[in-house]
């Protein structure tokens, strides 16, 4: 039953495939395109400068949108992650197998998986995390299971999988697996394993291709521009919105999880006095927690995060979820596995008719909005500047009515006649020619010279 619950939640990720542009996803499809017209496959560009990240998703999208269409590269983007979010839980389905030989505990974690945020939101939004996710979490189980079989193989996968994870998105995806690493180590028997030559050949392997792509591919450009994005964070830190975190990320991260969190709460409450009823066979919970904990802390107690930046360790956070309801009994797993089934029909819903209609009352119609400004601008020079979600949106709808013909670009130095899409009526761009509301933002269209007369 439950591997045709989770089948039936898969499949309701597929249903959001055609909304409108949902918050900045228009960076992966305007990069993807930019990226195929400059045929420059391993440097990402927006407006044509750098954007400083790694090119893997592009690399799934490009293919896709030359099938589908350009004008559908949304619609690439999300098959990928969605794609992605579904093989991530038959993923831990696989760690969890091989961790306890219980294989309706791997179907169940697999549901708990896909019953939360990763069903409702993150798992089909284009951005990359889905993506990182999918390669962290299986280069961490692959680590796990070369430990427990002692098969240096699954090392040689694991270390293409952390790297396939930094290229598609960022270097802290050696963080989430460094940390498994260590904390597997900390057994004797273990550590004897992952320092052998063979493990530690494996690893230099990885360290070199990390090198290799930062100094040779990409000159620097993607290792520096996640130094900026830190360093940024770092500076802009204000106490208020910091002490805030502190309480409001776990809270954000129990709700996440809603609601397998909630019920593993509400049992865990009311017999935490009681040993539990039923526990899966030699169930790793000091090495699961610890990977875990570790992991989290950097981004409960760092600034500025969100709670995607976790997404990784999603996979982990679901198999400690599904092993402690799976403690208390048959009860708790009937309950649960109710709520799990009133999620993912609310999931179709929410995919069929509440999302869509959501978009159309309070985003506004961005490919409207960018035929409108196409036709206005004609055949003057039309720049972007504007990064915002709203502008990104509109940028790409005007990007894929333009190909194959050159992409938008942020405005040059010198220009004197042409227009310019802004977030604000910036006197510097020119004089305001036109002006758009978009789900409460306003998207100002600026012109100067013989433009500013059209």
């Amino acid at each position: 039953m439950w591997w045709w619950l989770y089948a039936a939640a898969a499949l309701s990720l597929f249903t959001t495939l055609t909304l409108p542009y949902v918050g900045e996803e228009a960076v992966y499809t305007i990069t993807s395109l930019e990226m195929r017209l400059n045929q420059d496959f391993f440097v990402t560009t927006l407006y044509g400068a750098s954007y400083g990240r790694p090119p893997l998703l592009n690399w799934l999208v490009i293919p896709l949108a030359e099938i589908l269409g350009w004008d559908r590269m949304l619609i690439a983007s999300r098959l990928v992650t969605a794609t992605a979010t579904v093989l991530t839980g038959l993923v831990l389905a696989w760690l969890t197998l091989n961790l306890t030989r219980n294989r309706a505990l791997a179907a169940f974690s697999a549901v708990v998986f896909l019953s939360g945020d990763a069903l409702f939101y993150r798992g089909w939004l284009a951005y990359a995390d889905s993506l990182l996710t999918l390669f962290v979490f299986g280069s961490i189980a692959c680590l796990w299971v070369a430990v427990l079989r002692r098969q240096a193989g699954w090392i040689w996968l694991a270390v293409v999988l952390v790297t396939c994870g930094f290229l598609a998105k960022v270097q802290t995806a050696y963080l989430f697996y460094g940390v498994a690493f260590v904390v597997l180590a900390a057994d004797a028997t273990a550590r004897r394993f992952l320092l052998s030559p063979g493990s530690i050949i494996a690893h230099a392997v990885a360290v070199a291709a990390l090198f290799a792509w930062n100094g040779y591919f990409t000159h620097g450009t993607q290792s520096t521009g996640t130094a900026v994005d830190i360093i940024q964070k770092i500076k802009s830190v204000d106490v208020g919105d910091y002490m805030n975190q502190l309480w409001a990320f776990p809270l954000e991260t129990l709700l996440r999880f809603a609601p397998a969190s909630l019920i593993a709460l509400y049992y865990w409450w009311h017999n935490r006095s009681a040993a539990p009823q039923e526990s899966p066979a030699a169930f790793p919970w000091r090495t699961l927690l610890a990977i875990l904990i570790i992991n989290y802390l950097p981004y409960w107690i760092g600034p500025k995060t969100s709670i995607r930046y976790v997404m990784p360790l999603y996979p982990l956070a679901a198999l400690a979820l599904a092993g402690a309801i799976w403690n208390y009994g048959e009860r708790p797993r009937m309950i649960a596995t109710r709520w799990f089934i009133g999620a993912v029909v609310l999931r179709y819903v929410i995919g069929w008719w509440i999302f869509p209609w959501y978009q159309e009352q309070y985003r506004g119609d961005y490919a409207a909005v960018a035929a409108r400004i196409a036709a206005k601008t004609g055949d003057f020079p039309l720049y972007a500047t504007d990064v915002s979600a709203t502008g990104l949106a509109v940028s790409a709808h005007i990007d894929a009515l333009r190909y194959p013909k050159p992409y938008l670009r942020l405005p040059p130095v010198q220009w004197s006649d042409g227009f310019a899409m802004s977030y604000t009526a910036n006197p510097e761009l020119g004089q305001v020619s036109a002006n758009y509301e978009l789900g409460g933002n306003t998207l100002y269209l600026m012109c100067r010279g013989a433009a500013c007369g059209k």
